[in-house]
């Protein structure tokens, strides 16, 4: 006899919380929803429903796999982001929800920019798309505007095409391989002058790296370190800026927390003028916005 679905839930939740996982509960949960292919409060309204053995014994597995640090999105899939769901898989970044706000300050902007014309003429450039999620998102809100995704590695392009494709935006998405600015050598013209670049860049320091969670250091390194002192892809991406950024023009990055003084001091340095820093809902200084700076060259 197979045990209640309650009864599931109470010895996975014990089981992950004896193992370090925060919000064990709820991981259960969402571990079960996704084996039973239903939505969170289905299992409280069956909780005294049978969970036979064929389904225990999965579930069980789903929870070990979670259990040695296994990332609950890259058991599921997919991570839901700016209320989309978005496919992930082990060698991508999975999406964060302080991202969010990174995504909500650029819709902000060319809400503003275009005057509520839902991005007409804009072009966009997404630096280091991993899941796609940011390109696929301002996307879905932005249906005139036109992107360019970059990643260094296949399988975030691979996963980010194929998201582009679930969320139907894959006709005003072209995605290159290449590092940051490098992948847009294949691009001419006015093709390659964005209105806005945007970028959740790697940004740990390299000596903070061992002391991450053992499932954040399953992601994929290149997307987590950002050098000796985190800083080495705000300068690649800010100094590189003037030669593609149209004026007027947004740069538009994610922030670590502690890094605003220091990434905007580079910007400083490279003739950006205008700066704005907008926090997260946890306090921390997390989105940078930036103005075209002075020596900009398109007009």
């Amino acid at each position: 006899m197979g045990k209640s679905i309650s009864e599931a839930l109470r010895e996975a939740a014990s089981f992950l919380q004896q193992r370090g996982i925060d919000r064990a509960r709820v991981e259960a949960e969402l571990l079960l929803a996704f084996l039973l292919r239903v939505e969170r409060p289905h299992l409280y309204a069956h909780a005294e429903a049978e969970l036979s053995p064929e389904l225990f014994k999965p579930f069980a597995e789903l929870c070990r796999r979670r259990g040695a640090g296994e990332p609950l999105a890259y058991i599921r899939g997919e991570k839901e982001f700016m209320s989309l769901l978005f496919y992930v898989e082990a060698g991508v970044f999975i999406p964060r929800p302080e991202t969010e706000h990174l995504v909500e300050a650029v819709l902000q902007w060319a809400y503003a920019y275009e005057n509520g014309k839902e991005g007409e003429g804009l072009n966009i450039l997404d630096l280091g798309t991993g899941s796609g999620c940011i390109a696929v998102s301002l996307a879905f809100n932005l249906p005139r505007a036109h992107f360019v995704a970059v990643d260094k590695d296949v399988k975030p392009l691979e996963t980010a095409g194929r998201n582009s494709r679930r969320h139907k935006v894959e006709s005003r998405i072209s995605i290159l391989q290449g590092h940051f600015y490098e992948a847009l050598s294949t691009l001419e013209g006015s093709n390659k002058h964005f209105n806005i670049i945007v970028s959740n860049p790697p940004y740990i320091e390299e000596g903070m790296l061992p002391g991450l969670p053992p499932e954040v250091k399953q992601e994929p390194y290149q997307a987590l370190s950002g050098g000796t002192d985190g800083l080495d892809a705000y300068r690649e991406i800010i100094t590189g800026a003037s030669d593609f950024l149209l004026s007027p023009g947004l740069l538009a990055l994610e922030l670590g927390a502690g890094q605003a003084a220091e990434v905007i001091n580079i910007a400083y340095r490279n003739g950006f003028t205008s700066t704005k820093v907008f926090p997260d809902y946890a306090g921390i200084e997390r989105v940078l916005l930036l103005s075209t700076p002075d020596l900009c060259r398109w007009r």
